[in-house]
């Protein structure tokens, strides 16, 4: 009799933990895995906030399971946008580059802001420039969760511009990035320009081959030049930004209204911290360098001001072949 009962329990055992064992399983099938991918390294704030992102969505209650690849893992910012539109990759952070839509490079515009309020304005949900990113991302396959403003960029050099403080020939020959709209505009600012490519910017400026660069926030600035520059100017002449966007397969296919609804209103939430975090991380970085014995170059908002309206007055025509005469108006129309 005992022996029957023991059969008995360890029968009914068994067959509980194969009900759980496939409830897990169908449980865990049922989780919609979603690949995220970014360009930023493991220890930058950015990639902090995509931790949190990845234990709010897990944490939703929406059946979701993140997977995050930072420090370009999963490839090149192109790279990812193209895996993006295939769909092979769920979410990425990154900076979204141009060559499948001239007019996403509004985000390269200089001048496109000049102080935190604008920058908050400008790359919110509600603003032309927001739309129209929107819209023209949604035509290569791509859907915009949010643009991270991740700090304005100035000049650094290893002696002191003439006419710093308006667009006066500068005296000074600088590093420039490819962009048409980055060289357009630095020489109007009254800088000459070499293009470089980033990792050959520093030993260009130690051993004089340039007399500066163009490129680079506060915090690049310290983090990677202080030691071969005297000076850098604050002109917040361009964004350094990136954005969240999700593959449009995903979003159609792979997503439940339930989840898209989730995802939407997380990513929003952390694209709309950057601005001020970015407000405190260049005053930050901008101590250390003074710490550490780089001038900061003082312009007032004025001066700034002066200088912004000049270059988009100056150098945005320039530039309505590529982005579009309309497109641009409605820029401008977000400053107003």
């Amino acid at each position: 009799m005992k022996t029957t009962k023991t059969r008995f329990c360890l029968k009914s055992i068994l067959a509980s933990s194969l009900v759980m064992g496939a409830l897990a399983t169908t449980s865990a099938e049922a989780a919609t895995v979603l690949r995220i991918a970014s360009q930023h390294a493991p220890d930058q704030y950015a990639s902090e906030v995509l931790r949190d992102i990845k234990k709010e969505l897990e944490g939703a209650g929406v059946d979701l399971k993140i997977k995050l690849y930072p420090a370009g893992q999963l490839g090149s910012g192109e790279q990812l946008l193209g895996e993006a539109v295939r769909g092979s990759i769920d979410i990425v952070h990154s900076f979204v580059y141009s060559h499948k839509d001239p007019v996403l490079e509004i985000n390269s515009l200089p001048y496109l802001v000049s102080n935190y309020d604008e920058m908050e304005k400008v790359f919110s949900p509600g603003s032309n420039f927001y739309s129209i990113f929107d819209q023209r991302m949604d035509k290569i396959g791509l859907k915009l969760l949010g643009v991270t403003a991740e700090g304005f960029i100035g000049v650094m050099s290893s002696s002191t511009p003439d006419n710093y403080k308006d667009t006066g020939a500068k005296g000074q020959n600088i590093r420039v990035w490819s962009a048409q709209s980055a060289k357009l505009a630095t020489q109007d600012m009254g800088y000459n320009t070499t293009t470089i490519d980033w990792g050959d910017a520093f030993p260009a400026i130690q051993q004089g081959v340039v007399d500066g660069m163009i490129g680079a926030t506060p915090e690049a600035t310290y983090t990677t030049f202080k030691e071969a520059i005297k000076n850098y100017v604050p002109y917040n002449a361009f964004v350094e930004n990136y954005a969240y966007y999700a593959s449009k397969k995903t979003w159609e296919k792979k997503l439940n209204e339930e989840q898209r609804k989730v995802v939407s209103e997380v990513f929003a939430k952390a694209a709309a911290k950057f601005v001020d975090w970015s407000r405190q991380n260049d005053a930050a970085n901008l101590k250390k360098l003074e710490e550490f014995g780089v001038a900061i170059l003082p312009i007032s908002d004025a001066e700034r001001g002066a200088i912004a309206q000049e270059i988009r007055n100056v150098t945005w025509p320039k530039l309505e072949d590529r982005l579009g005469k309309d497109v641009l108006q409605q820029i401008t129309a977000d400053l107003n």
